[in-house]
């Protein structure tokens, strides 16, 4: 089991190297094991081993996918080059300063000034005809249907719509579930429907979570996330969270609570079928266990397997994607909480509290 650890910590050493409340070793990774069943253990370890490759996004795999990504947003819009593409550009700044948004737009304005030798300030020297919406990960798409929302009522919703304005959303993670309701909800809070060209989305990873089997546009998911087949434990936490709170609101999306055993076609992210059905109970289970030691549950979207719109009756969003700055509170909760007694594999300040 050491070995594997080994394995585990050469990959994701780098996350928040530096902070002064992580420190990622092999001690710290066996803290972490060490509070799952012993017989599932080197289990976890091996399949998370596997995973790993997959979904932790360094920081120069995330700046090498960052310059392609502008190489793609130049072809698409046909450019000559990604300096012209960005002296029409202005690059849209929504969040507060201690959210993800604005460390990544320090992040980005390095590697314009490096690259393209402007900052993100510089951009939009002439008739700006993109908005660029820059965030970690696109889960639900709340907020992103309100920030983007609210740029285009400041700028004023039918001079949006007669503009020649498009707007670009770029993510580090993007799940596919969220961003296609993402959409629709925009164009409910607007009143009219987006043309195809007026939002565009991008991202460097994929979570292809979208529970709608359909023989046309969705007819073999990879379900490259948590998503158990029904169980007991699942179905009672169901019924659990329904009721552990006074809603003025039903709860929906129960028919997508769990996956069926038929799909995914055929496994490319676990290491096997088998080995996907035991590590995504494990996570469940566990998960569930820890919410249970919560004395006072006030966090209405909190699953097992992660955040989830408040009103989802499942079991969480089940993400399985990690960067070397930030891990999403879509994550199974194994991976982030940070109270209860529960030591998390990637620590995060102020969150699991």
């Amino acid at each position: 089991m050491d070995t594997i650890i080994e394995k585990i910590v050469e990959i994701i050493a780098p996350y928040r190297k530096g902070d002064w409340f992580v420190k990622i070793d092999a001690a710290h990774v066996k803290k972490w094991i060490n509070q799952f069943d012993e017989e599932d253990r080197e289990f976890i370890l091996n399949e998370l081993l596997h995973l790993l490759p997959q979904c932790f996004l360094t920081k120069e795999k995330t700046i090498e996918a960052l310059e392609v990504v502008f190489e793609v947003l130049k072809k698409d819009f046909k450019y000559d080059s990604i300096e012209e593409l960005l002296d029409h550009t202005c690059f849209l700044h929504c969040q507060p300063e201690h959210k993800s948004q604005s460390i990544l737009l320090k992040f980005l304005d390095e590697i314009l000034i490096e690259k393209y030798g402007r900052s993100v300030n510089d951009c939009g020297s002439k008739e700006i005809k993109y908005w660029l919406y820059l965030d970690d990960v696109l889960a639900s798409g709340g907020t992103c249907r309100r920030d983007i929302v609210s740029v285009i009522e400041d700028y004023g919703k039918e001079d949006f719509k007669s503009s020649g304005i498009s707007i670009i959303c770029i993510y580090f993670v993007l799940h596919v579930w969220g961003s296609s309701n993402c959409r629709f909800a925009i164009e409910k809070s607007l009143g009219y429907e987006l043309k195809e060209d007026k939002l565009k989305y991008y991202r460097i990873g994929t979570v292809e979570n979208n529970p709608r089997i359909h023989h046309y546009w969705n007819p073999s998911p990879k379900f490259n996330h948590a998503y158990p087949v029904e169980c007991d434990k699942g179905k009672e936490f169901l019924d659990f969270i329904e009721n552990a709170f006074d809603r003025e609101y039903e709860m929906k999306n129960e028919k997508y609570a769990f996956r069926s055993s038929e799909h995914p076609k055929k496994e490319e992210f676990f290491s096997s079928p088998e080995n996907r059905n035991r590590y995504e109970q494990i996570m469940l289970n566990k998960g569930i266990e820890i919410i249970n030691r919560i004395e006072n549950l006030n966090a209405r979207g909190l699953r097992p397997l992660g955040m989830t719109p408040p009103a989802y009756k499942t079991l969480g969003t089940g993400s399985h994607f990690f960067t070397w700055r930030n891990i999403s509170n879509t994550c199974p909760i194994v991976y982030w909480w940070e109270a209860n007694d529960w030591h998390p594999l990637f620590p995060v300040q102020n969150r699991g509290n």
